[in-house]
């Protein structure tokens, strides 16, 4: 039986398509491997984060609880116990964004949760988190034409503590 050159046409076709196929099932791979490993190093750069974060906490434990407990503190603490919070905030913030744009808004959400519900039962913390997000997002709604992740996680962590307020009712 001889082939017919219509037959080659098809037989080309099919290898064609066969091997743009494998090329998107392969570029499909890559995409998926180069996730995990975006969410790998996210995961070991927060863990870095925590470490030294909580050696700062360590290093200011009587700062950091007299602080969160709402009691008074001296200048030079004030600013001790605003870069610890502020440290306890990026680390917040950022996996919140990564999380977000890695397709997570379950984890983000989650995160967003911890760090309101760390606010919630720290009352100094809260109060100075309020104070100074209220100033920012002033300067904030002046500068930036609209809301960014900034302003997406203020709301959800005020929102949150809305809701564990009503809670605690």
């Amino acid at each position: 039986m001889r082939v017919k050159p219509a037959d080659w046409k098809d037989i080309a076709e099919l290898i064609g398509i066969a091997a743009i196929v494998s090329s998107l099932i392969f570029v499909g791979l890559q995409m998926r491997q180069a996730q995990d490993i975006a969410i790998s190093d996210g995961n070991l750069a927060n863990a870095a984060n925590r470490i030294e974060r909580n050696i700062f906490i360590g290093e200011n434990s009587d700062i950091w609880l007299r602080g969160n407990a709402g009691e008074l503190l001296d200048e030079k603490e004030k600013v001790v116990f605003w870069s610890l919070l502020q440290n306890m905030y990026d680390v917040a913030f950022f996996e919140y964004v990564r999380t977000r744009r890695l397709g997570s808004n379950e984890i983000a959400a989650n995160v967003a949760a911890n760090f309101s519900a760390f606010l919630f039962t720290n009352p100094g913390a809260r109060k100075t988190w309020i104070e100074n997000e209220e100033d920012e997002s002033k300067y904030r709604k002046l500068l930036v034409s609209e809301l960014n992740a900034f302003s997406d996680f203020a709301i959800l962590v005020r929102s949150n503590l809305a809701t564990l307020d009503q809670e605690q009712k």
